[in-house]
């Protein structure tokens, strides 16, 4: 399959009851010609594949899952079109609309203008039809547009919504009608019916029996119907799953009590048994329903951050509209307490922007012209007027959804052995419980019924279940926290190989420090003459420049050298002009200039030679910087660089700057310690300076610090630690060290809002700062150790109930102590997850 040709397609699953219904579709997913990887993930019931459009379509893809016996939430939409003029034109629109994504089926009506489309909720939206239709050189009124935006429910949920209040419905028919029965079971076993009824063959007993089939009959056939129709078709597919066992079970019981019923077998009947088996697992799968829909809900919140409509300038004219309709480019007004509908540059106005609900930031940031803007942010106090920059599913907070369901719904590889156990788990307890049967059968000496009531025992207990809700669910909860703090998973494995970090490797460049120089110092050798260069405020005065660290002299040489290095594009030069620009020094006009690579520049400002730049450019040009040199070692022994000035060759003074630590640094890095995964620093400066900007941001001496590094030579470094048999993360600003990230075991790429690539690397931190890189590792075990707790449960719940029903130990009552316990055993599992939600990690 050609790299260029491959799509992804997420498919809204119904109908799964269990892990085995999961495996199911995704073996027959991935035995679909064309279909590259198939991922089922039965918390999210979403099923991730690859395909290769060229060789199946997303309609195929949709039947394959309905032949295994399932269904796919497909919304159906009537899109109004102009502009056709002949049949070709329908023929044209119906070949577009079909090339989309996410379109399973689409006919265009030449006679009534209409496109009658079925789609994939999430794959595809209305408005990308439309603006594939607009493309494709025809046209659909605004009108029509505006509609489908505003009143296109959200298809899934719906279903999700119908499919649990159906749940709902069979949990209630069920016990109105399995509680009474299991009551007058109850009182005729204990002689509150009096002796006749508990006599074999009197009338009441008879009369009791007759009630409990009535009682019973309902709960078999309507609350059942699911657990048979499921089964059959597992069966059809080759594999068993808990339906089968539920389903035989509670036959079993039934079939068994209406054989005595009717005279053909003697002994008791059993219909509350039956009833309350099915009765008491739908209970727990509706509850199970409720709380797997919980584990979304950060994704939800997510989606709920973008705003119906926007108010955009068009022709001087201010309109509402639909976010479809906001084009790249359009003017868009944020008033104070509204929400930023999309991404865009700031032109007119200033405010503070609450980014916390994408970049986990708590104070709101500050924003002015040229300033961007992340769509779904609030705007708290001016009125904005930015221009939209990124639309649709370009968006920042569109990509960040897209990122963190497509994790959710990739596999931990924690999962393997869940997944291989959950693939023999039916036929393994089929085989036990026949076991148990014929067992107790020749343990008895023939005693049928009480071997009959072990073997459904053993059938209802046993829960595949847990072992398939056991890390998905939890899975969902931690990325869906993670995302909540700006901190993007880009799969499960790497949130799991996160839990196990052991170094974490910091780029200092862009990392701990701010990734661009300040000046630090100014120090001025010999007095500048006012003829050079007279520095002015704003308003032209002389008189009231602030100047918080010198005096008036020192701001003359700045004024200078920062209008020599007005020419320059190099990041010193232009740190030096912000200096002086700070500080509201005026600037002179440049006559002449000149670079001088790796060295320095050369300028003339006022007739006079100003030559800024390096000892190597001293030393070209011939001027003495002895009488500097004591202040320039001092300087450089802080880890700063010095960049000498010089006036008609005649030494002036020295500048110091340096790359500031970030804040948050210092507090990250003993975060990072704390967690107990060792900080290793990587730097391309000397290790003199390495060594300083390391004590600043709380390294000791006793940590490791790689100075001297070339960009190229990051990844080896990282390589050199893995051979050591260390865990390694590596921390960058996902730019000039990718390779480095690659190559670490989990590569955390950090950045400022939306200027940094969220594909960059295993884990994205939105908001730059370095605590959040501890966070994300403090989430990842929290996540795992919720994982194990719930496999161990899983695990350690059949590995002891099972034996305990095949023994007998829970006597004549077993099968509805059995389903008790199997409802439980589920809800346990997800409402551990969800407690992750609530927990607080430690970092």
């Amino acid at each position: 399959m050609a790299e260029n040709q491959i799509s992804t397609i997420e498919l809204p699953v119904t109908g799964m009851t269990c892990v085995n219904c999961a495996n199911t579709i995704e073996r027959t997913l991935k035995k679909t010609a064309g279909v590259g990887s198939a991922a089922v993930n039965f918390a999210s019931e979403r099923a991730q594949v690859q395909y290769d459009p060229t060789q199946v379509t997303p309609a195929q893809l949709v039947e394959r899952v309905r032949q295994a016996g399932y269904d796919v939430t497909v919304a159906h939409a009537e899109i109004p079109l102009l502009g056709m003029t002949c049949v070709n034109c329908a023929n044209t629109i119906e070949r577009t609309l079909k090339k989309q994504p996410g379109v399973s089926v689409a006919s265009v009506n030449f006679a009534s203008e209409r496109a009658s489309v079925d789609y994939v909720p999430g794959a595809v939206s209305i408005a990308d039809m439309v603006r594939a239709i607009r493309k494709a050189g025809y046209d659909v009124p605004t009108s029509a547009t505006t509609s489908a935006s505003t009143d296109n429910l959200d298809v899934e949920q719906a279903a999700r919504e119908a499919e649990i209040s159906m749940r709902r419905r069979r949990v209630i028919v069920g016990l109105v009608f399995a509680i009474p029965a299991f009551a007058l079971s109850m009182g005729r076993d204990f002689g509150l019916l009096g002796a006749n009824a508990m006599m074999a063959g009197s009338a009441l007993g008879a009369v009791v029996d007759w009630i409990l089939l009535a009682l019973a009959l309902p709960v078999q056939l309507y609350v059942g119907y699911p657990y048979y129709v499921h089964g059959a078709k597992s069966l059809r597919n080759g594999a068993a799953n808990m339906d089968v066992l539920v389903a035989l079970g509670s036959s079993v019981a039934f079939l068994y009590s209406l054989l005595v019923l009717v005279g053909i077998l003697s002994g008791h009947v059993y219909f509350e048994t039956s009833a309350l088996i099915l009765a008491l697992i739908s209970v727990g799968k509706y509850l199970e329903a409720k709380a797997k829909g919980r584990t979304s809900e950060a994704i939800k919140r997510l989606i709920n951050l973008r705003p119906k409509t926007a108010r955009v300038l068009r022709d001087n004219q201010e309109i509402e509209l639909p976010l479809e309709q906001i084009n790249v480019g359009d003017v868009v007004l944020a008033r104070p307490g509204e929400r930023i509908a999309v991404d865009g540059i700031v032109i007119d106005g200033r405010s503070a922007v609450d980014e916390s609900m994408i970049t986990g930031e708590s104070l709101p940031v500050d924003k002015k012209p040229g300033d961007k803007v992340i769509g779904g942010t609030v705007n708290r106090e001016g009125l904005l007027r930015y221009e939209t920059e990124r639309v649709g599913k370009d968006t920042a907070l569109s990509q960040i959804i897209r990122l963190v369901e497509q994790a959710q719904g990739s596999k931990a590889p924690i999962q393997a052995l869940a997944d291989r156990v959950s693939a023999v788990f039916v036929p393994a307890v089929l085989v036990i419980a026949l076991i148990t049967f014929v067992g107790w059968m020749f343990v008895s000496r023939g005693a049928f019924e009480q071997s009959m009531i072990n073997a459904v025992a053993v059938l209802v207990i046993a829960c595949p279940c847990a072992l398939g809700l056991a890390t998905p669910t939890a899975i969902m909860v931690g990325m869906g926290k993670s995302a909540e703090a700006g901190i993007l998973f880009k799969s499960s494995a790497a949130l799991e190989r996160a839990s196990s970090i052991s170094v974490t490797v910091l780029d200092k460049t862009g990392t701990i420090t701010q990734g661009k120089p300040q000046v630090t110092d100014v120090v001025e050798l010999r007095s500048v003459s006012d003829d050079v260069q007279i520095p002015a405020d704003a308003s032209g005065s002389t008189e009231n420049i602030p100047s918080p660290r010198v005096a008036m002299e020192p701001q003359k040489f700045l004024s200078l050298v920062a209008s020599a290095e007005k020419g320059s594009e190099h990041p010193l030069g232009q740190a030096i002009v912000q200096a002086a620009e700070d500080q509201r020094l005026s600037l002179s006009p440049i006559q002449k200039f000149m670079a001088v690579p790796g060295k320095g520049i050369t300028a003339y400002i006022n007739n006079h030679q100003v030559s800024v730049g390096n000892d190597r450019l001293m030393q070209l040009q011939g001027i003495d910087t002895t009488m500097q040199a004591g202040q320039a070692e001092a300087l450089r022994a802080q880890g700063k660089t010095i960049m000498f000035a010089a006036v008609d060759n005649q030494p002036a003074g020295l500048i110091a700057l340096a790359d500031t630590l970030k804040e948050g640094s210092t507090d990250g890095i003993a975060a990072l310690k704390k967690l107990g995964a060792r900080v290793v620093m990587l730097t391309g400066d000397n290790t003199r300076s390495a060594r300083t900007i390391a004590q600043q941001a709380g390294l000791l001496e006793s940590d490791e610090v790689i100075a001297d590094v070339l960009p190229g030579d990051k990844s080896a470094k990282v390589a050199q630690l893995q051979e050591r048999g260390e865990v390694v993360a590596m921390v960058g600003d996902g730019i000039n060290d990718a390779p480095a990230l690659a190559q670490a075991d989990v590569g955390i790429a950090i950045g400022t809002g939306t200027d940094i690539a969220i594909e960059a690397a295993d884990v994205t931190i939105i908001s730059g700062d370095l605590r959040e890189a501890a966070r994300a590792i403090a989430l990842s075990r929290l996540t795992v150790r919720g994982i194990r707790q719930n496999l161990f449960w899983a695990f350690f719940y059949n590995i002891i109930l099972i034996p305990i029903a095949a023994l007998g130990l829970f006597a004549q009552y077993g099968p509805i102590l059995a389903a008790s316990a199997m409802a439980f055993s589920s809800l346990f599992v997800v409402s551990n997850s969800l407690r992750l939600r609530r927990a607080k990690p430690v970092f």
